[in-house]
């Protein structure tokens, strides 16, 4: 399962802290992400790289993901709804709707 934050969303560090807001996702090596958050601090504007499992969100969850490993019903399921899509276009070619 992958877990991410989006861009603006609001986080803090589990540890606590000042309110966070998410400005930049970098992929990690082990599959994981880092984020780059901005917050205010005596009116000064700072910035730091933390790594996913050091947040946390203010509201609601992170999104979270199941990538589809090759040969799963899921992907199956995708790539037939762009091959249905790609036949469609290509059915309407050399016809005049109007």
């Amino acid at each position: 399962m992958e877990i991410r934050a989006r861009i603006g969303q609001l986080v803090r560090l589990r540890a606590g802290g000042p309110v966070l807001c998410v400005t930049c996702e970098y992929p990690m090596a082990d599959g994981s992400y880092s984020y780059t958050c901005q917050w205010f601090e005596d009116d000064r504007l700072r910035d730091y790289t933390f790594p996913i499992v050091a947040l946390e969100p203010v509201e609601g969850e992170f999104e979270a993901s199941i990538k589809g490993q090759p040969g799963t019903e899921v992907e199956t399921e995708a790539k037939a709804e762009v091959d249905t899509e790609v036949e469609a276009e290509e059915g309407d070619k050399g016809k005049n709707y109007h």
